[in-house]
């Protein structure tokens, strides 16, 4: 059996892999290996993001001791990679077999610019007043450890392995947006939720 429409459409793999399982239900080759690879990379992506997300969380809850610091951790990281997400799109980076396993990646790679800001934020609150939290030492390592990040990971973007590239890519706009949500979204959170306190 050969399929008239594209295989590479994956609409289309899933059609034909039912037409030929209408006359053999037990038919195998490679469509059908293909597509069950494919299921199962996407069975342990979620499975790897749900257990980086609670241990994430388990975690910041157990040093951070606060159910509003954690959410002020999470927020901007989850915010990242809906950015990323959206980012694949807009610049034609599609999710793959070899860069999905990126997101959970990116969870941990970015959770400690959070925690560095949150702790710093504590402080301020405690000891100094009102500082502007960007002006802080915290602010720029943050800044400088995450752009180093980036370069390190965006290299991979430059070798001849498509799937390797793509990763790179990947990780290093996460990355990007991970920063940006830290050193902005973080603080403007931050600053909404004291108001909300008053």
């Amino acid at each position: 059996m050969f399929p008239k429409k594209d295989g590479n459409d994956l609409d289309n793999l899933r059609e034909f892999i039912a037409d030929a399982q209408t006359v053999d239900a037990n038919v195998t080759d490679l469509p059908v290996t293909y597509l069950e690879s494919m299921n199962e990379v996407v069975r342990a992506f979620v499975q790897a993001f749900s257990i980086a997300l609670i241990t994430i969380t388990v975690l910041l809850l157990l040093v951070l001791r606060n159910v509003r610091d954690t959410l002020l951790v999470l927020l901007p990281l989850l915010l990242a990679g809906l950015y990323t997400a959206a980012a694949t799109v807009v610049l034609h980076v599609p999710f793959n077999f070899a860069n999905i396993i990126a997101l959970p990646l990116l969870f941990g790679l970015g959770v400690d610019s959070g925690v560095h800001m949150a702790h710093r934020l504590h402080y301020l609150h405690a000891e100094e007043g009102e500082e502007n939290l960007l002006t802080t030492s915290e602010a720029k390592g943050v800044f400088y450890g995450t752009l180093t990040t980036v370069f390190s990971f965006s290299s991979l973007a430059f070798t001849p392995h498509a799937g390797t590239a793509s990763m790179g890519e990947l990780l290093a706009i996460g990355l990007l947006f991970t920063l940006i949500c830290s050193l902005v979204m973080l603080p403007a959170f931050s600053v909404l939720g004291a108001r909300k306190a008053r």
